[in-house]
Order: structure tokens, then C-alpha cells, then sequence
């Protein structure tokens, strides 16, 4: 079990771009036809959940590694979805 709480972070952050990238496709690569407050809250909470879980998967290990591992999880994620996800796939705006 301690070797998934230390990939967790990578795990999630992989997990969550391919939410974040498969709403833009599906959208049509991008928001606008959605409602403000769901193409802010939508993509923040594809965002956020995996930051948390990852968090509370590294939380044995203290505080201080739990909000590295929720801040390099949302990094990651963040990567790999204008990285992967908008550049090279050409999804997106």
C-alpha cells in the first residue's frame, strides 16, 4: 500500500487531465456553451478533487508532504493538459 500513496499524486493528477481534456472535447473545445458558473466550476473541481485525494493519500507521511503532494498533483495535472492535452493532441482553444 505504500508504494500507491507515493504514485497517488502522479496517478490522480494523470487521471484528472484526461477529465479536464475529455470536457473541452466534448464541449467542442471549449466552455462558452455552458452556463458561467459550470465552466469555472466543472474544470476547478477536476482540479481539485485529485489535488485533495492525493493530499489524503500522502497524509500519513505529515502535513507538510500531504500539501506538496496536493500542490505537485494540480502542477502535474496542470502539465499535462495544456501540455498533452491542448498542444499536442490540438484540443482546446
Amino acid at each position: 500500500m505504500s508504494r500507491f500513496r507515493g504514485i497517488a499524486p502522479l496517478l490522480l493528477a494523470a487521471a484528472g487531465a484526461a477529465v479536464v481534456v475529455a470536457l473541452v472535447e466534448g464541449a467542442g473545445g471549449d466552455l462558452s456553451a455552458w452556463p458561467d458558473w459550470q465552466a469555472i466550476a466543472v474544470p476547478a473541481a477536476a482540479f481539485a478533487v485529485p489535488a485533495a485525494l492525493s493530499a489524503w493519500a500522502t497524509w500519513r507521511w505529515g502535513a507538510a508532504v500531504a500539501l506538496l503532494a496536493a500542490v505537485g498533483c494540480a502542477a502535474a495535472q496542470f502539465a499535462l493538459v495544456f501540455g498533452v492535452g491542448f498542444l499536442a493532441l490540438g484540443y482546446g482553444p
